[in-house]
């Protein structure tokens, strides 16, 4: 494990289970100074616990302060732990007793990667410790959770079965949530509707937990710099099968995958595959580690992979480019944003709340802020907001600026390059159900997460600004309209989640994030962004 993974690693179990205490000042700015001098840290507070301070330096990164060492110098220095361990996620927690038993079911890849590391971050937040034993089918993972005095207070069954056994399941109430790399489709959200469980796909059953991104990889040495999904495609179904057809120096593309049954490559024949009616070459490599699928390819400068975003590695992501034109760059914040054409969400479902203390406690310290650091270690995209400045998105401003005349508007073009120029983006990006202005069930979410952000002291003097958009169906007057409706729906789900003071505009379907050409992609235009000065 790199270092650098280590320390998250060590920052996520820390910062599990932190509320704000009354009177105690969190994300704020300290100054930390070496007992007997010599040497400062600054940075933002995230968490102190009596003993050490989690500081987000500009500097350093995020890092974990020895108090024995450092002495806190700043007038916004903690006068005590700023957490809480009995409150988190914003639910307070029942008294520690008897938890239950909570069976949770899903896929290989968020089973192994992420699930081990929630129960731990829940554990060591309750002040539990954890056994963990392999089930009678070696695809379950118990962990058994034992108070201080080695009393069994609840069990946390990890079922690795798969999301279709999973949701018929959870139907059954055999298990109390479901977890899968792929929102529910109409034909599975048919089959609950059919058992009498309602609607799945709403505010309290669906929840979005993390993100991610797929990214195509090749050595740093490989001059190739963006290539499209369709390219990608008939690399993976061996119809391109030298980079000369590309238009770069010619030599056979070596291609490498991940072997079957992998949830990585799933996705990818779901994605990529699939849908254009191909099947993976026979001529792939074929890998059976995360590790492998970077570091082969970051040794062969004529190869080609795929790999999540958090294990690029000593690989490099090449650019997606679309045949209208757009560039997307492969960052967390075009993860975050979604607007990253290989980006997607992870979800938890379940049927309303769960009914053991153990499932409704794990679901929402899944769900909580302080889980943000533990998904870094697990190499998903947390969904903490970024800022990104104007400069950052010149590529897609330059791309808007060339947009066909009936779906362009020069003086509208000019007054969002004013609006935004001095500004920042935040990465929370709202998106809307199809044919409504109701947020989506992350947004919803989002929304919340948003209001506390914006009530930071540190915002405090900052303009907040709502721009909404549209798609380019239909002409540009009555988009407009559809733009600052928006806008104006998030504005007011802000005033109810307690923060009031931000600016709506509309844009209409000026600077699109993808192209227009299927529904899915109009989705993805259909949104209001939130831009800081």
């Amino acid at each position: 494990m790199r270092l650098v993974d280590r320390v998250r690693r060590v920052i996520g179990l820390a910062v599990a289970g932190i509320a704000l205490c009354a009177g105690i000042a969190q994300s704020a700015e300290i100054k930390l100074e070496l007992k007997g001098g010599g040497f400062e840290i600054s940075g933002e507070l995230k968490v102190y616990d009596g003993k050490k301070y989690i500081v987000e330096s500009p500097i350093f990164g995020m890092m974990a302060i020895d108090g024995s060492r450092f002495n806190c110098i700043s007038p916004n220095c903690p006068t005590g732990p700023t957490f809480d361990p009995e409150f988190v996620g914003g639910q307070q927690r029942a008294p520690l007793g008897d938890l239950g038993t909570t069976s949770w079911m899903g896929g290989s890849g968020i089973g192994t990667n992420f699930m081990p590391e929630l129960v731990k971050s829940y554990a060591a937040s309750r002040g539990l410790t954890i056994r963990q034993t392999i089930g009678t089918d070696n695809r379950d993972l118990i962990f058994t959770l034992e108070s201080k005095s080695g009393k069994e207070v609840g069990t946390f069954n990890v079922l690795r079965r798969g999301v279709s056994q999973g949701y018929e399941e959870l139907i059954d109430d055999k298990v109390e949530l479901v977890w899968t790399s792929a929102r529910m489709t109409d034909e599975q959200q048919a089959n609950f509707t059919g058992a009498g469980a309602g609607q799945m796909r709403i505010e309290g059953n669906e929840h979005v937990f993390a993100l991610d991104s797929m990214v195509a990889l090749v050595a740093q040495d490989n001059p190739a710099v963006s290539i499209s999904i369709e390219n990608l495609a008939a690399i993976y179904s061996g119809r391109i099968t030298d980079w000369a057809q590309l238009g770069l120096p010619g030599g056979k593309i070596n291609v490498y995958a991940p072997v079957e049954g992998m949830d990585l490559l799933m996705h990818f024949k779901n994605t990529i595959l699939a849908p254009r009616g191909l099947n993976l070459t026979q001529d792939a490599y074929r890998l059976g580690t995360v590790v492998e699928w970077s570091d082969k390819v970051a040794a062969d400068p004529n190869g080609i992979s795929f790999n999540f975003i958090g294990y690029i590695r000593n690989a490099r992501a090449l650019n997606i480019a679309t045949e209208c034109g757009l560039i997307t760059r492969p960052t967390y914040f075009s993860a975050k944003t979604e607007e990253f054409p290989l980006a997607r969400r992870l979800y938890l479902y379940t049927k309303g709340r769960p009914t053991s203390v153990l499932g409704r406690e794990l679901l929402d310290h899944a769900l909580s802020p302080e889980i943000q650091s533990v998904l870094k270690a697990a190499n998903f995209v947390d969904q903490e907001p970024e800022l990104l400045s104007f400069k950052e998105q010149g590529a897609r401003i330059a791309y808007a600026l060339n947009a066909e005349d009936e779906d362009f508007d020069l003086k509208a073009m000019r007054s969002l390059i004013t609006d935004i120029a001095p500004a920042q983006r935040l990465s929370t990006t709202l998106r809307f159900e199809v044919g409504s202005f109701n947020l989506d069930p992350k947004s919803q979410k989002d929304v919340r997460r948003l209001a506390l952000l914006l009530k930071k002291p540190k915002f405090n003097e900052r303009k907040v600004m709502l721009l909404g958009f549209a798609d380019s169906v239909g002409s540009y007057e009555p988009n407009l309209k559809l733009s600052l409706g928006r806008a104006e729906a998030v504005e007011a789900a802000l005033r109810t989640a307690g923060y009031s003071g931000a600016i709506t505009k509309g844009y209409s379907e000026l600077a699109p994030v993808a192209c227009n050409d299927t529904p899915e992609n109009r989705e993805f235009n259909r949104r209001v962004e939130v831009w800081i000065k």
